[in-house]
């Protein structure tokens, strides 16, 4: 009988708080002021007594916060917000003991509980301002980013594939820390006072310079080429496209030694250039030579996947109306290949302006903005050359907004599915 007694006693209980709300507002007041006076009257109380009181109109606030929120909602709800209060009680002031962040952060809390996109929000602010203090502003940014993809996705991919989706992101991150975390590390002042120095703005205007002519010199007989492949089948492709790919393959420093043996000043063809004014090693003819070996290999493969984006009876039909293979290349073929062409050049002037292992050993003269980073590094260690990295990072990050806009304007960019690819 004691069990059907002690479920009506309890029924009967939740029918008068229902019934009279301010009940349990009365004894929810009374148990918080009686937990705030036993941390007042403890013979060594944790926190002053100003904190104290304001702790206790916190926990009111939050109270009737939750109070109003939580109306009508679910058990589950209710568990999870005396959850989340919890975890920060414990976190922020049993563990951290700092009760003036314990009060903004369950103000917070407590007002962002019934908007599930802000408390999620919410969560990565304590995450990266509190456990990962440190690194806090390089953490937040790509974390928030990460969550908005996940909450943005909700309703186009299953929990599964948004999962996937953010899990890579995570890894994504960690990957690209280092370069997050060093972009944080200077000032705006900082940087432009390296960047007034002359020979850092000497360095970065010369690898400006040279990755750009570069660039074009390679485009001159990168992009045909990648036409072609694309367009022809002929036995030995298959090497022929291995071949292309040996300048990623082979190490930077021995691409350098490999120079310096052909065009080294000691060599017969570097001797013979040299007699007729035109020296290579130590020369910008030098550095332009080093940045196209490293580079070709990104502009000829991505214009070759555009081409063969480009579908063939576009082409046909072009030569059915008597345009020669030429006008057709330039009139039908490039353009619409130009989107892919344009990420190609841009992949391909990225690795030029970053060289570093061939043009130390080939052409360290005159100096590039890598080698000096390099240099400063050897003669005053991470403090002198910070910098400098950071605006080389500044100038590529640029360049890569640039592309991202730049691929939205290009007029003849296809989107279209891919046809045939073989003459």
């Amino acid at each position: 009988m004691r069990g059907p007694a002690f479920a009506a006693t309890v029924a009967r209980v939740v029918h008068t708080v229902k019934k009279h709300p301010w009940i349990l507002a009365a004894v929810a007041i009374l148990a918080l002021l009686a937990i705030h006076t036993a941390i007042g009257v403890a013979p060594v109380p944790p926190v002053s007594l100003g904190m104290n009181m304001a702790l206790f109109f916190t926990n009111l606030f939050v109270f009737y916060t939750a109070a109003t929120v939580l109306r009508r909602r679910s058990p589950r709800s209710v568990f999870l917000f005396v959850l989340g209060y919890t975890v920060l009680l414990v976190l922020v002031l049993a563990v951290l003991n700092k009760p003036p962040l314990f009060i903004l952060l369950v103000i917070a809390y407590a007002g962002f509980f019934g908007t599930p996109v802000l408390l999620g929000f919410f969560a990565v602010f304590v995450i990266c301002f509190v456990i990962l203090q440190p690194f806090a502003f390089e953490t937040f940014i790509p974390l928030s980013l990460i969550y908005g993809v996940f909450w943005l996705t909700r309703a186009k991919a299953s929990l599964f594939v948004r999962l996937c989706l953010c899990f890579g992101l995570l890894a994504l991150t960690v990957v690209l820390f280092p370069l997050i975390h060093l972009g944080m590390q200077d000032s705006l002042q900082t940087l432009w006072r390296t960047f007034t120095r002359g020979d850092v703005a000497s360095a970065i205007w010369l690898s400006l310079l040279t990755s750009t002519v570069a660039t074009a010199v390679l485009a001159l007989w990168a992009v045909p080429l990648a036409y072609a492949l694309a367009r022809v089948d002929f036995p030995g492709k298959r090497w022929a496209l291995a071949i292309v790919d040996v300048p990623i393959l082979v190490p930077q420093s021995v691409a350098g030694v490999a120079l310096i043996v052909l065009l080294g000043p000691g060599s017969v063809l570097g001797s013979a250039l040299e007699s007729l004014g035109l020296p290579i090693s130590g020369s910008l003819f030098g550095i332009i030579i080093a940045q196209v070996f490293v580079a070709a290999p990104f502009l000829v493969k991505t214009a070759m996947t555009a081409f063969e984006s480009v579908p063939l009876h576009y082409e046909l039909a072009s030569r059915s109306l008597g345009a020669t293979p030429a006008a057709t290349f330039a009139r039908i073929s490039l353009p619409l290949a130009s989107r892919g062409i344009l990420v190609g050049a841009t992949l391909a002037w990225a690795r030029a302006v970053s060289e570093f292992g061939c043009l130390v050993l080939f052409a360290s003269s005159p100096v590039t903005a890598p080698v000096l980073v390099h240099t400063e590094f050897l003669r005053a260690g991470a403090s002198e050359s910070r910098p400098i990295a950071i605006l080389l990072l500044v100038i590529c990050l640029w360049v890569f907004v640039m592309l991202q806009f730049g691929q939205t304007l290009m007029p003849f960019a296809l989107r279209g599915s891919r046809g045939d690819r073989r003459a």
